[in-house]
Protein backbone atom coordinates (compact mmCIF):
# COMPACT_ATOMS: atom_id res chain seq x y z
CA UNK A 1 0.00 0.00 0.00
CA UNK A 2 1.16 3.56 -0.59
CA UNK A 3 0.08 6.98 0.73
CA UNK A 4 -2.29 5.41 3.18
CA UNK A 5 -4.27 3.43 0.64
CA UNK A 6 -4.80 -0.29 1.20
CA UNK A 7 -3.09 -2.60 -1.27
CA UNK A 8 -5.38 -3.86 -3.96
CA UNK A 9 -8.18 -1.39 -3.10
CA UNK A 10 -9.80 0.67 -5.81
CA UNK A 11 -8.63 4.23 -5.60
CA UNK A 12 -10.50 7.35 -6.92
CA UNK A 13 -8.43 10.54 -7.07
CA UNK A 14 -9.45 13.17 -4.62
CA UNK A 15 -8.25 15.97 -6.79
CA UNK A 16 -9.91 17.29 -9.86
CA UNK A 17 -11.40 14.67 -12.15
CA UNK A 18 -9.26 13.44 -15.01
CA UNK A 19 -10.47 13.55 -18.51
CA UNK A 20 -10.05 10.74 -20.97
CA UNK A 21 -7.86 11.58 -23.82
CA UNK A 22 -5.20 13.15 -21.60
CA UNK A 23 -1.68 11.75 -21.77
CA UNK A 24 -1.46 8.80 -19.45
CA UNK A 25 1.84 7.20 -18.56
CA UNK A 26 2.23 3.85 -16.86
CA UNK A 27 5.71 2.76 -15.86
CA UNK A 28 6.73 -0.71 -15.06
CA UNK A 29 5.73 -0.31 -11.46
CA UNK A 30 2.10 0.06 -12.33
CA UNK A 31 -0.11 -2.90 -11.91
CA UNK A 32 -2.46 -4.26 -14.45
CA UNK A 33 -5.69 -2.37 -15.08
CA UNK A 34 -4.18 0.76 -16.43
CA UNK A 35 -5.67 1.36 -19.80
CA UNK A 36 -6.74 4.09 -22.11
CA UNK A 37 -9.64 6.04 -20.81
CA UNK A 38 -9.36 4.63 -17.30
CA UNK A 39 -7.50 5.49 -14.18
CA UNK A 40 -4.86 3.34 -12.55
CA UNK A 41 -6.19 0.76 -10.10
CA UNK A 42 -3.40 1.10 -7.59
CA UNK A 43 0.15 2.15 -7.84
CA UNK A 44 2.59 4.68 -6.79
CA UNK A 45 4.16 6.86 -9.32
CA UNK A 46 1.31 6.84 -11.88
CA UNK A 47 1.60 10.19 -13.51
CA UNK A 48 -1.44 11.71 -15.27
CA UNK A 49 -1.37 14.99 -17.17
CA UNK A 50 -4.25 17.28 -16.30
CA UNK A 51 -6.63 18.85 -18.82
CA UNK A 52 -7.54 22.53 -19.20
CA UNK A 53 -7.61 24.67 -16.12
CA UNK A 54 -11.33 25.40 -16.20
CA UNK A 55 -13.79 22.58 -16.08
CA UNK A 56 -17.51 22.37 -15.63
CA UNK A 57 -19.47 19.43 -14.36
CA UNK A 58 -22.32 18.30 -16.56
CA UNK A 59 -25.05 15.81 -15.92
CA UNK A 60 -26.51 14.88 -12.60
CA UNK A 61 -24.04 13.05 -10.34
CA UNK A 62 -22.42 11.28 -13.30
CA UNK A 63 -18.96 12.67 -12.79
CA UNK A 64 -18.67 13.67 -16.46
CA UNK A 65 -17.32 17.04 -17.37
CA UNK A 66 -16.52 19.33 -20.29
CA UNK A 67 -13.99 22.07 -20.78
CA UNK A 68 -15.37 25.60 -20.95
CA UNK A 69 -13.14 28.55 -21.74
CA UNK A 70 -14.15 32.11 -20.76
CA UNK A 71 -12.39 35.30 -21.93
CA UNK A 72 -12.47 38.54 -19.99
CA UNK A 73 -10.83 41.83 -20.86
CA UNK A 74 -8.93 43.37 -17.95
CA UNK A 75 -7.14 46.68 -17.65
CA UNK A 76 -7.42 49.74 -19.89
CA UNK A 77 -5.91 49.35 -23.33
CA UNK A 78 -4.77 45.76 -22.70
CA UNK A 79 -4.93 43.25 -25.50
CA UNK A 80 -5.13 43.89 -29.21
CA UNK A 81 -8.40 45.91 -29.05
CA UNK A 82 -8.25 49.70 -28.94
CA UNK A 83 -10.77 52.04 -27.24
CA UNK A 84 -12.49 54.18 -29.84
CA UNK A 85 -14.56 57.17 -28.66
CA UNK A 86 -17.89 57.57 -30.48
CA UNK A 87 -18.01 60.38 -32.98
CA UNK A 88 -20.03 63.40 -31.87
CA UNK A 89 -22.22 64.71 -34.66
CA UNK A 90 -22.61 68.50 -34.38
CA UNK A 91 -24.61 69.04 -37.55
CA UNK A 92 -28.01 68.81 -35.84
CA UNK A 93 -26.96 71.16 -33.07
CA UNK A 94 -25.60 73.69 -35.53
CA UNK A 95 -28.76 73.49 -37.66
CA UNK A 96 -30.93 74.03 -34.58
CA UNK A 97 -28.83 76.99 -33.45
CA UNK A 98 -29.13 78.58 -36.90
CA UNK A 99 -32.80 77.83 -37.61
CA UNK A 100 -34.17 79.32 -34.39
CA UNK A 101 -32.81 82.87 -35.03
CA UNK A 102 -33.94 82.64 -38.66
CA UNK A 103 -37.44 81.71 -37.56
CA UNK A 104 -37.54 84.64 -35.15
CA UNK A 105 -36.39 87.02 -37.89
CA UNK A 106 -39.12 85.73 -40.19
CA UNK A 107 -41.80 86.32 -37.54
CA UNK A 108 -40.54 89.87 -36.92
CA UNK A 109 -40.54 90.55 -40.66
CA UNK A 110 -44.14 89.42 -41.02
CA UNK A 111 -45.25 91.50 -38.05
CA UNK A 112 -43.45 94.67 -39.15
CA UNK A 113 -44.34 94.42 -42.85
CA UNK A 114 -46.70 97.27 -43.83
CA UNK A 115 -50.15 96.15 -44.88
CA UNK A 116 -52.60 97.88 -47.15
CA UNK A 117 -55.45 99.60 -45.29
CA UNK A 118 -58.88 100.40 -46.64
CA UNK A 119 -60.84 103.34 -45.33
CA UNK A 120 -64.40 104.31 -46.03
CA UNK A 121 -66.20 107.55 -45.41
CA UNK A 122 -69.69 107.44 -44.03
CA UNK A 123 -72.24 109.87 -45.39
CA UNK A 124 -72.14 113.14 -43.52
CA UNK A 125 -75.90 113.16 -43.17
CA UNK A 126 -78.18 110.40 -41.99
CA UNK A 127 -81.57 110.07 -43.59
CA UNK A 128 -84.28 110.94 -41.07
CA UNK A 129 -86.81 108.38 -40.02
CA UNK A 130 -90.00 108.66 -42.06
CA UNK A 131 -92.76 110.52 -40.33
CA UNK A 132 -95.76 108.43 -39.39
CA UNK A 133 -98.73 108.75 -41.69
CA UNK A 134 -101.22 111.26 -40.32
CA UNK A 135 -104.46 109.90 -39.02
CA UNK A 136 -107.60 110.79 -40.94
CA UNK A 137 -110.73 111.90 -39.15
CA UNK A 138 -114.12 113.27 -40.15
CA UNK A 139 -116.31 115.84 -38.47
CA UNK A 140 -119.84 116.67 -39.64
CA UNK A 141 -122.38 119.41 -38.84
CA UNK A 142 -125.98 119.43 -40.07
CA UNK A 143 -129.35 120.94 -39.18
CA UNK A 144 -129.83 122.98 -36.04
CA UNK A 145 -126.97 121.76 -35.58
CA UNK A 146 -126.31 118.11 -35.00
CA UNK A 147 -122.63 117.34 -34.61
CA UNK A 148 -120.40 114.29 -34.94
CA UNK A 149 -116.87 115.08 -33.81
CA UNK A 150 -113.55 113.65 -35.03
CA UNK A 151 -113.50 111.19 -32.15
CA UNK A 152 -117.09 110.04 -32.72
CA UNK A 153 -118.79 112.22 -30.09
CA UNK A 154 -122.37 113.48 -30.62
CA UNK A 155 -122.79 116.76 -28.68
CA UNK A 156 -125.71 119.12 -29.31
CA UNK A 157 -125.98 122.87 -28.65
CA UNK A 158 -128.41 125.52 -29.77
CA UNK A 159 -126.94 128.88 -28.81
CA UNK A 160 -126.10 131.67 -31.23
CA UNK A 161 -122.57 132.92 -31.63
CA UNK A 162 -119.23 132.20 -33.28
CA UNK A 163 -117.46 129.03 -32.16
CA UNK A 164 -114.32 127.14 -33.01
CA UNK A 165 -114.88 124.00 -35.03
CA UNK A 166 -111.15 123.18 -35.50
CA UNK A 167 -108.39 125.06 -33.74
CA UNK A 168 -104.75 124.02 -33.97
CA UNK A 169 -101.35 125.58 -34.60
CA UNK A 170 -101.82 125.16 -38.38
CA UNK A 171 -105.54 124.84 -39.14
CA UNK A 172 -108.33 127.16 -37.96
CA UNK A 173 -112.02 126.60 -38.82
CA UNK A 174 -114.69 128.76 -37.21
CA UNK A 175 -118.53 128.70 -37.43
CA UNK A 176 -121.17 131.37 -37.07
CA UNK A 177 -124.43 130.04 -35.63
CA UNK A 178 -127.79 131.87 -35.84
CA UNK A 179 -131.42 131.00 -35.16
CA UNK A 180 -133.83 130.75 -38.09
CA UNK A 181 -137.59 130.58 -38.48
CA UNK A 182 -137.21 127.15 -40.07
CA UNK A 183 -135.54 125.85 -36.94
CA UNK A 184 -137.99 127.67 -34.64
CA UNK A 185 -135.31 129.94 -33.26
CA UNK A 186 -132.72 127.23 -32.67
CA UNK A 187 -129.26 128.05 -33.94
CA UNK A 188 -128.07 126.63 -37.27
CA UNK A 189 -124.75 127.11 -39.05
CA UNK A 190 -124.94 130.27 -41.14
CA UNK A 191 -121.28 130.53 -42.28
CA UNK A 192 -117.88 128.82 -41.93
CA UNK A 193 -114.48 130.49 -42.19
CA UNK A 194 -111.26 128.54 -42.94
CA UNK A 195 -107.81 129.96 -42.31
CA UNK A 196 -104.51 129.44 -40.50
CA UNK A 197 -100.82 129.10 -41.43
CA UNK A 198 -101.47 126.08 -43.65
CA UNK A 199 -103.35 128.41 -46.08
CA UNK A 200 -100.43 130.89 -46.23
CA UNK A 201 -102.51 133.70 -44.81
CA UNK A 202 -105.58 133.16 -47.00
CA UNK A 203 -109.10 133.09 -45.50
CA UNK A 204 -112.05 131.37 -47.17
CA UNK A 205 -115.67 132.15 -46.16
CA UNK A 206 -118.63 130.06 -47.33
CA UNK A 207 -122.23 130.80 -46.17
CA UNK A 208 -125.84 130.00 -46.98
CA UNK A 209 -127.41 131.22 -50.21
CA UNK A 210 -128.93 134.14 -48.25
CA UNK A 211 -125.51 135.37 -47.00
CA UNK A 212 -123.97 136.13 -50.37
CA UNK A 213 -121.18 134.69 -52.55
CA UNK A 214 -118.15 132.60 -51.65
CA UNK A 215 -115.22 134.82 -50.67
CA UNK A 216 -111.42 134.43 -50.52
CA UNK A 217 -109.65 137.21 -48.63
CA UNK A 218 -112.87 139.26 -48.95
CA UNK A 219 -113.07 138.81 -52.73
CA UNK A 220 -116.07 137.03 -54.28
CA UNK A 221 -115.12 133.93 -56.24
CA UNK A 222 -116.91 131.18 -58.13
CA UNK A 223 -119.68 133.49 -59.26
CA UNK A 224 -120.83 131.07 -61.95
CA UNK A 225 -122.31 127.62 -61.40
CA UNK A 226 -120.54 125.31 -61.80
CA UNK A 227 -117.14 126.98 -61.44
CA UNK A 228 -113.75 126.66 -59.72
CA UNK A 229 -111.02 128.81 -58.24
CA UNK A 230 -107.30 128.27 -57.54
CA UNK A 231 -106.29 129.63 -54.16
CA UNK A 232 -103.05 131.68 -54.15
CA UNK A 233 -100.30 129.73 -52.38
CA UNK A 234 -102.03 126.38 -52.82
CA UNK A 235 -105.48 124.80 -52.82
CA UNK A 236 -108.54 124.75 -55.05
CA UNK A 237 -112.26 125.52 -54.70
CA UNK A 238 -114.83 123.70 -56.84
CA UNK A 239 -118.49 124.76 -56.94
CA UNK A 240 -120.94 122.25 -58.41
CA UNK A 241 -123.71 119.77 -57.54
CA UNK A 242 -121.54 116.76 -56.62
CA UNK A 243 -121.25 115.56 -53.06
CA UNK A 244 -122.55 113.03 -50.51
CA UNK A 245 -125.39 114.45 -48.42
CA UNK A 246 -124.82 114.85 -44.70
CA UNK A 247 -128.54 114.97 -43.92
CA UNK A 248 -130.64 112.67 -46.09
CA UNK A 249 -133.70 114.84 -45.43
CA UNK A 250 -132.25 117.48 -47.75
CA UNK A 251 -132.29 115.26 -50.83
CA UNK A 252 -135.42 117.09 -52.05
CA UNK A 253 -133.47 120.28 -52.70
CA UNK A 254 -131.08 121.16 -55.47
CA UNK A 255 -127.51 120.66 -54.40
CA UNK A 256 -125.01 123.45 -54.48
CA UNK A 257 -121.81 122.08 -53.06
CA UNK A 258 -118.54 123.90 -52.37
CA UNK A 259 -115.58 121.51 -52.25
CA UNK A 260 -112.27 122.79 -50.87
CA UNK A 261 -109.10 120.80 -51.52
CA UNK A 262 -106.54 122.42 -49.25
CA UNK A 263 -102.90 121.90 -48.21
CA UNK A 264 -101.95 119.18 -45.69
CA UNK A 265 -104.64 116.94 -47.17
CA UNK A 266 -107.49 118.90 -45.62
CA UNK A 267 -110.75 118.62 -47.57
CA UNK A 268 -114.10 120.20 -46.79
CA UNK A 269 -117.52 119.99 -48.49
CA UNK A 270 -120.11 122.63 -47.67
CA UNK A 271 -123.76 122.19 -48.78
CA UNK A 272 -125.32 125.61 -49.32
CA UNK A 273 -129.02 125.70 -48.52
CA UNK A 274 -131.24 128.78 -48.47
CA UNK A 275 -130.60 129.90 -44.86
CA UNK A 276 -128.02 127.48 -43.40
CA UNK A 277 -125.22 125.13 -44.40
CA UNK A 278 -124.33 121.51 -43.72
CA UNK A 279 -120.72 120.30 -43.87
Amino acid sequence: AAAGYAAGAAVRPTGPPYVSGGAVGCDDGCGAGCGAGTGCAAAEGCAVATGPSSMTFVGTGQGDYITQTTYKFVGRGEGNLAMVAPKTVLYSRIACMVSVPLLLLLVLFLLMRPTATTTSTLPSTVAPFPSPAPSVGTCTFWGDPHVQTFDGGRPSFYGEGEWWIVRSSTVSIQGRFKGTKYTKGLAATAKVAVGGPFLNGNVIIVGSLDTGPIRVNGQAVCMGFPSSYDIPGGGRITYDSHGMLVDQATHIWDRKVVRMDLPLGVTMEVFRWKNYVDF
